[in-house]
C-alpha cells in the first residue's frame, strides 16, 4: 500500500448568514487582535461567493455568507487539507479511493501564478430538494509550478511545505502580532451520509477511527455526532490555540456564533 501523501488541516469553511458574517467583518477585535483578516468576492460559476479569511500561524478560517454562490446554505461548511509536497493529486485520488467507493472528482482551480487541485465527493444535484446546510470534504494540491512561482526553492518543493510556512508568507510581519494560533479541535454534526465521506476522508489523511473520534499525530482531533436532524449547523465548535495568554473575553456576534477566550485557549460556538 503506497504511502499516505502528508497533509495538514489548511482550514474548514464556515458559511454564515449575512448578518452574522458583517458582524465578524465589522467587528474591530477580529480585525485588528484576533487574527490577520483579508476579505475577498470570489465567483463560482457566475455566482460571487462573499469571503472573509481569518489567518493563524497554522491554518485558517474561511467564512462565507449564505448568499450568492452559498445561498440557503446557512450552517455548511468544508474541511480543507492541503499537502506538503505539490502535485499530489494522483497519490491523494489513490489514497482516499481507498476508503470511499463512490465518485470522486478532480476540480482544478486557476489563479493568477497557481493551479490548485481540489479532489471532493461528487453528488448528483437535484434542483427540487430544498436547500439544507452540508459539509464536504475537500483534499488539495498545488501544482509543482506554485511553487515556483512564489519563489519556493527547488528542495523546499522536493520536501514539502508545511502550513507553518505557507500561512507565513501570506499573513506577514502582522500574523505575528495576532491571538490565532492554529485550530487544536473540530465538533461537527453529520448525517450518516455525510459522515461516510467525512470519514474516509479522514482516513485518507492519515486519521486513526475509534468510534466518532479520529486523532492524528499533527493534525486536530475531530469528534462526530451522527444525527439526522436538519437545520443545525454542521461545525458546532471549533477550539483553537492562541499566541499567548490573554484575558476572559467573550463576543456574541449573533444567536448563531459567539467567540470564547480563555488564557491561551479559545472556541468559537456554532448554532
Amino acid at each position: 500500500m503506497p504511502p499516505v501523501p502528508v497533509s495538514d488541516l489548511g482550514h474548514i469553511d464556515i458559511i454564515l448568514d449575512t448578518a452574522t458574517w458583517a458582524a465578524v467583518k465589522n467587528n474591530a477585535f477580529m480585525q485588528q487582535e484576533f487574527g490577520v483578516m483579508n476579505n475577498d468576492t470570489a465567483y463560482y460559476g457566475g455566482k460571487p461567493s462573499y469571503d472573509i479569511y481569518l489567518l493563524g500561524q497554522l491554518n485558517f478560517l474561511h467564512i462565507s455568507q449564505a448568499n450568492g454562490f452559498w445561498a440557503g446554505k446557512r450552517g455548511s461548511g468544508v474541511l480543507v487539507f492541503q499537502t506538503q509536497k505539490p502535485g499530489m493529486k494522483d497519490d491523494l485520488l489513490r489514497s482516499w479511493k481507498q476508503y470511499y467507493h463512490d465518485s470522486l472528482f478532480v476540480h482544478s482551480f486557476k489563479g493568477s501564478d497557481y493551479i490548485l487541485d481540489e479532489i471532493m465527493a461528487w453528488y448528483k444535484t437535484d434542483s427540487t430538494q430544498p436547500k439544507v446546510s452540508a459539509l464536504f470534504a475537500n483534499l488539495t494540491t498545488y501544482s509543482p509550478e506554485a511553487y515556483k512561482n512564489w519563489g519556493i526553492s527547488d528542495s523546499m518543493v522536493t520536501a514539502g511545505q508545511a502550513m507553518k510556512q505557507f500561512m507565513a508568507d501570506w499573513g506577514g510581519k502582522e500574523l505575528h502580532s495576532r491571538l490565532f494560533h492554529s485550530i487544536t479541535a473540530l465538533y461537527m454534526t453529520l448525517n450518516k451520509k455525510e459522515f461516510i465521506e467525512i470519514r474516509s476522508s479522514l482516513l485518507a489523511t492519515g486519521y486513526r477511527q475509534n468510534g466518532n473520534t479520529f486523532t492524528h499525530a499533527k493534525n486536530p482531533p475531530v469528534f462526530i455526532t451522527v444525527s439526522e436532524a436538519t437545520g443545525q449547523s454542521k461545525y458546532s465548535k471549533v477550539k483553537f490555540r492562541l499566541t499567548r495568554a490573554t484575558a476572559t473575553k467573550e463576543i456574541i456576534f449573533s444567536p448563531m456564533l459567539g467567540l470564547k477566550l480563555h488564557g491561551i485557549e479559545g472556541e468559537l460556538l456554532i448554532n
